[in-house]
């Protein structure tokens, strides 16, 4: 045991940096931040009463500390943050983030910018707008800017010249072609300046400037088009009819509120943008033991916004935290402006507390039900099958081939009834010649946990097979060889009576000779077959992947003169076997080392593309 008298706590300096607690086998414990290493490690390690229990109960684990040191108590702020995220030890308040959200980037790096939808803001030249609450949410915004705004939807690489024809897009008003070579970079700018007037929420400003440009079409006698911007006027005008002002400073801000249960706490924060609430984002935090609301609301807005790119102006809190001079410094500097954080007694602001506490007190309830129903799932299903082990953790598996050919097998992992996508695996079929889904089975499994023995990592409680007898005899065969039968529970669910009616679909389990059946509606049935249905879609678009790029490789390898180097140049340049074929010789030259007659070669092989919509 580790005392203040040990050579690991007399050798700490006292300086500012990290600390990281380790137990007997090498395993991150807790991950912690001091302005005095010696000073604040020392004091784990003190003989005292009031002592947090899960502090007591991680530092008797405690066996060696290593150390990290730092310039600043901010630089080891951000170290702190960016390990916590890296190792996830155990004692440490977690932020599991469900999901990413979408937003939607305008290429403005691009001569031509367009819109699209993504999940990661990254550090690029490019525009961001969001973060939206729903994908939904995001494609009825899209669909209202391509009404009102004739930005291109087009994928392709432009420089201004003419790649094809216009499309029905640019017939029906809704693009200005682009891809024809037809309107010049600073007209089509200048409706990429409307849409991020639109798509800040300044549409008091776009409505100005649509007016502005109404006017000059009449005067002009141009009736024709100023009553295309008229009808611009009013699509614009209904928008500003439906948002609703929450904030009068009309600043950026995040309003951060968390409700509390015995295992779980759940974090809501209100996002507002330009005065008008925007979305809202819900983020969870599990498996605490005596964490003080202080560490956890320090813990959230650290791990929040380690990631976070597009920061608001300011931040309001429901209660105030130690480090808040040290975060909002941080902040400051991250957003290269000033971040105010509030914490507000009264009015309007402590209401917009008052009402993320209360949507995160709604999104709580809605948890602990969802976790009932998954547990009484997971009970139900134990008990109808008779499994060994209670399955907390399952894992499905289905291979996926035509005629043996590109196959690929995957695993899908579900925890607790809810599936835990970054534990997904995939499998390209290396020992199996020719069609034999069994063996390809049998290769998959064998792999997945002949690695999972060697790393020592934990096994599940449940496999499921997508397939009949013979995969179940096949799986079977392979965990008693790795010496795993009878330390987990196996199942097979496979197509009934009528296959295309899943309330028919069956349960084999090893050394039953008859399937198990469950109830109509029975939650557990429900489960195994999501469990099937996302392995076969997992191992399904995998294949897909493959059969797509050997494709494009046999379809190039028939072109003399098109080696490998070429084959990845063309692929960087034009992103598909159609994009290419929609090429022009012109285009086809303008890359290195393909000359005129191998251009030619090309279209010839290949053939012509088929022309796209914007």
């Amino acid at each position: 045991m580790i005392t203040n008298d040990s050579k690991i706590i007399t050798t700490i300096p006292d300086l500012s940096g990290i600390y990281i607690m380790k137990d007997g086998r090498g395993e991150i414990l807790y991950i912690g931040k001091a302005k005095s290493l010696k000073t604040r490690v020392r004091s784990y390690f003190q003989k005292s009463r009031n002592m947090p229990a899960r502090t007591k109960i991680f530092t008797d684990k405690v066996k060696d500390i290593k150390f990290l040191t730092t310039k600043t108590e901010a630089e080891a702020l951000i170290l702190e943050s960016n390990f916590i995220k890296k190792h996830q030890p155990r004692y440490n308040v977690l932020l599991k983030d469900d999901k990413h959200y979408p937003y939607l980037r305008l290429t403005t790096h691009e001569q031509f910018p367009r819109l699209e939808v993504v999940r990661r803001v990254k550090k690029d030249s490019a525009s961001y707008f969001g973060p939206y609450t729903m994908v939904k949410e995001i494609r009825q915004t899209l669909r209202l800017i391509y009404k009102i705004f004739p930005l291109r939807q087009s994928k392709d690489r432009l420089d201004g010249t003419a790649i094809r024809r216009p499309c029905l897009n640019y017939q029906m008003g809704r693009c200005l072609a682009p891809c024809a070579g037809y309107p010049s970079e600073v007209e089509y700018n200048q409706i990429v300046q409307d849409v991020v007037l639109f798509l800040k929420g300044k549409n008091n400003e776009l409505v100005k400037s649509l007016e502005k440009k109404m006017k000059s079409a009449s005067n002009k006698l141009k009736y024709e088009e100023a009553g295309i911007y008229r009808d611009k006027i009013l699509a614009v005008k209904a928008v500003l009819d439906k948002q609703k002002i929450i904030s009068t400073s009309l600043d950026d801000q995040d309003i951060l509120g968390y409700c509390r249960g015995e295992k779980q706490i759940i974090f809501q924060i209100l996002v507002i943008r330009s005065g008008k609430m925007v979305g809202e984002k819900v983020y969870k935090i599990k498996n605490l033991i005596d964490a003080d609301d202080n560490e956890i609301l320090s813990a959230f807005l650290k791990q929040h916004y380690l990631d976070q790119i597009l920061l608001p102006k300011e931040i309001i809190l429901p209660h105030p935290i130690d480090d808040l001079p040290l975060i909002l410094d941080w902040l400051s500097k991250k957003k290269q402006s000033r971040v105010y954080i509030e914490i507000p007694s009264k009015g309007k602001k402590k209401d917009l507390v008052r009402m993320a506490e209360e949507n995160a007190n709604f999104a709580l309830r809605a948890e602990l039900q969802k976790d009932e129903l998954s547990l009484r799932s997971l009970e139900e299903l134990q008990e109808t099958l008779g499994l060994k082990y209670f399955p907390e953790v399952i894992e499905g598996f289905d291979i996926s081939n035509i005629s043996g050919k590109h196959a690929v097998g995957s695993v899908v992992v579900f925890k607790n009834g809810a599936a835990e996508n970054s534990k997904y695996r995939r499998y390209k079929i290396a020992s199996v010649k020719g069609i034999d889904d069994y063996a390809m089975l049998q290769e998959v499994i064998n792999r997945r946990y002949s690695r999972l023995i060697r790393e020592q990592k934990k096994l599940p409680n449940l496999i499921l097979i997508d397939g009949g007898l013979g995969h179940l005899s096949s799986a079977e065969k392979v965990i008693r060889e790795l010496d795993l039968l009878g330390k987990i529970d196996l199942a097979c669910i496979a197509k009934g009576k009528f296959r295309n009616a899943v309330e028919t679909d069956e349960i084999l389990l090893p050394g039953k000779k008859q399937p198990i059946y469950f109830q109509e509606n029975s939650p557990s049935r429900f489960l195994l077959q999501r469990i099937r249905d996302e392995s076969h879609r997992f191992a399904i678009s995998y294949h897909r992947k493959l059969r797509s790029k050997s494709s494009l490789d046999s379809s190039l390898e028939l072109i003399s003169g098109i080696g490998k180097k070429r084959r990845l140049l063309l692929l960087k340049k034009f992103g598909s076997l159609d994009a290419i074929r929609r090429a022009s010789a012109i285009q086809l030259e303008a890359l290195p080392g393909i000359t005129e007659n191998l251009a030619r070669k090309i279209i010839s092989t290949l053939g012509p593309g088929e022309v796209k919509n914007n």
